[in-house]
């Protein structure tokens, strides 16, 4: 009679995402983990361009990880700018992943666009606030 081996099998994990196209994490056994970023994955030819696709929730794209390949990342890269930051996280169930994304919405990441109407000074012909060169 074969002896048959148990194999342990996490559940898998829902993470979230802010940064914009995701991230990329190298396994220690060469596979890699690729998490969907804040615009999505699931995009038409119609979709306007910086619109969330249908895999993301609140401005956080959502991958489906398994729970030890979470581990490993979290062991590995836990301390990153993105995770202590709350841009990657992951979330027991979909209601509290839901409202950690929703307090997160508001947050910036330093990813964002240009906003060419926030400095007025950038709209100047020389870059100074009144539009003419200051003599000293």
């Amino acid at each position: 009679m074969a002896e048959t081996q148990e194999t342990k099998t996490a559940k898998p994990v829902k993470v979230y995402c802010k940064l914009p196209h995701g991230i990329r994490y190298t396994m220690p056994d060469g596979r890699e983990v690729r998490l969907i970023g804040m615009y999505g994955d699931e995009r038409s030819d119609l979709q306007v361009t910086d619109m969330p696709g249908r895999n993301s929730v609140m401005g956080f794209g959502v991958t489906t990880v398994d729970a030890d390949d979470w581990e490993q990342i979290i062991k590995d890269h836990g301390k990153s700018a993105a995770h202590v930051n709350g841009f990657i996280f992951a979330a027991k169930d979909d209601k509290s992943g839901e409202a950690q994304a929703r307090e997160g919405e508001d947050e910036k990441t330093g990813f964002e666009g240009y906003d060419p109407n926030a400095n007025r000074e950038d709209k100047t012909v020389d870059g100074t606030k009144s539009g003419a060169l200051e003599k000293r």
